[in-house]
């Protein structure tokens, strides 16, 4: 996301950073200039001769009815000029300190913090590079995926948009300038776009999330308005995919049906196609574990115990939430290797790769896996998935939550956060359980059993019964 401004942009003092006798004077025009170009008659922020731009500033000679003083001000930068102005004003009025309280506290703090990014786009940019650890010493840095990163970009994009459109000067905004009723046009910009809870929630997610990096990095006190805001109430219904969906999804992954056309004409037709796409939802299906931790199983991941197979991955979103970077931090899964994971490891070579460093899935990429293959997943999921017209919206993540669904049912008791690595019952049973596919699971449920079926289920538990006395009396 490019953040920068340019030199030759109009300058412009919004309303939140009008000064007293400070005003942009145009030399093309020989005029000083606000809202309108005298001109063009068009707004300020449209103007093509920004370069003839400066800032000037005119201070009344106290003790006289109308001599006042001049000066044209070396910088574009308005903070700058605002602090030149305030201290221009005070050599011709011969104070020491400004008589305005908030020009004293706003020189006061531009001194202090002027190695800071001060404006909105500098403090962006600067953001950006530091969720790209540039800058970051060592014992800070955090290791984030590019897909997040980039979700975090397009977010202060949509506040970029939001801001330019409701008629702020976004070059010339600084931090301080946030405030409630930005808040206000941004959650009214949110709610036009129609976007689904979830993502409106991450939205706000993010601005605060860079508002507390702010004040926390720049020790700068400053009030965090998103903070304030009520996020959306979460109503997760998890639809996990079926086997029917499933046996017909992978039959339609072929490089003729993977031509993705974009209907509005700005990108070019892609084929969504790749050898690998198959073996990658197959692993999903049957690992249950998320894109990037697919992406990067390799053969000698597989160990066994006591002639019990199982696959032990890295839980790449705790170890990363959580910042464990040593191998006796991080933390492991341990999924079970079952007769159908068998059969498709036994597919995709495992007697000749056993026990070897290379990956199981496309070993033949070696560079930047995660960028190439994690979208690719994903992207590959939906459009092949959506031509099956189910008339459901699945992604990628239903067959994570297909394995979870059918192993609670196998597992029970709350069990199943032993094979997931779930801290709690409460994450998988709202995030991940498909409801209607556990109905379907117990269909052959009776609240009022038939008198044979009370019978057996009675001779069931008295033979337990009965065996469990016998094992006592043996250990006697």
């Amino acid at each position: 996301m490019m953040l920068t401004m340019e030199n030759i942009k109009p300058l412009y003092i919004p309303k939140s950073k009008r000064l007293k006798g400070l005003t942009v004077y145009c030399y093309r025009c020989k005029t000083n200039v606000s809202e309108i170009c005298k001109k063009s008659g068009k707004p300020i922020s449209q103007c093509q001769h920004g370069e003839n731009h400066v800032f000037k500033v005119y201070i009344h000679v106290n003790g006289t009815s109308n001599q006042r003083r001049t000066k044209k001000l070396e910088t574009r930068n308005l903070n700058e000029a605002i602090i030149q102005a305030i201290a221009f004003k005070n050599e011709v009025q011969g104070k020491a300190k400004p008589i305005i309280e908030n020009e004293k506290k706003n020189v006061e703090r531009k001194r202090e913090n002027q190695h800071k990014p001060y404006l909105l786009v500098n403090a962006l940019a600067r953001y950006i590079g530091w969720l790209h650890n540039e800058g970051v010493p060592a014992h800070r840095v955090k290791i984030r995926s590019d897909e997040h990163i980039k979700d975090v970009e397009r977010s202060l994009k949509v506040l970029v948009e939001c801001l330019n459109n409701n008629g702020y000067n976004f070059s010339s905004l600084s931090i301080d300038d946030i405030n409630d009723e930005i808040v206000g046009h941004l959650y009214l910009h949110l709610e036009k776009t129609g976007m689904a809870n979830r993502t409106f929630n991450k939205h706000l997610g993010y601005y605060t999330s860079f508002l507390k990096w702010y004040a926390d990095e720049y020790n700068y006190p400053i009030r965090n308005y998103f903070e304030r805001v009520n996020r959306k109430l979460l109503n997760p219904n998890p639809e996990a995919i079926n086997q029917d969906e499933y046996e017909a999804l992978l039959k339609q992954i072929t490089p003729e049906n993977g031509i993705k056309e974009y209907g509005n004409g700005e990108k070019p037709k892609r084929n969504l196609y790749r050898s690998w796409l198959a073996d990658g939802i197959k692993l999903a299906l049957e690992t249950g574990r998320r894109r990037e931790e697919i992406i990067n199983l390799k053969w000698s991941n597989i160990q066994e115990s006591e002639g019990i197979k199982y696959i032990k991955v890295e839980d790449y979103k705790v170890n990363h939430i959580q910042k464990r970077m040593t191998e006796k931090e991080k933390k492991y899964i341990y999924i079970p290797v079952t007769a159908s994971l068998l059969k498709l490891l036994n597919e995709l070579d495992y007697e000749k790769y056993q026990e070897t460093d290379n990956f199981i899935l496309a070993p033949e990429i070696n560079i930047q896996r995660n960028r190439v293959m994690s979208d690719t997943l994903s992207r590959g999921f939906t459009h092949y998935y959506d031509q099956l017209n189910t008339g459901r919206k699945l992604t990628f993540k239903s067959l994570r939550k297909a394995y979870i669904t059918n192993l609670e049912i196998f597992m029970g008791g709350g069990n199943t956060k032993s094979i997931t690595g779930h801290s709690d019952n409460q994450v998988i049973e709202k995030n991940y359980i498909d409801k209607k596919e556990m109905a379907k699971a117990a269909r052959n449920f009776n609240v009022f059993p038939t008198e044979n079926e009370r019978s057996d289920a009675l001779k069931e538990i008295r033979n337990k019964s009965k065996e469990a006395t016998q094992e006592k009396s043996l250990d006697v």
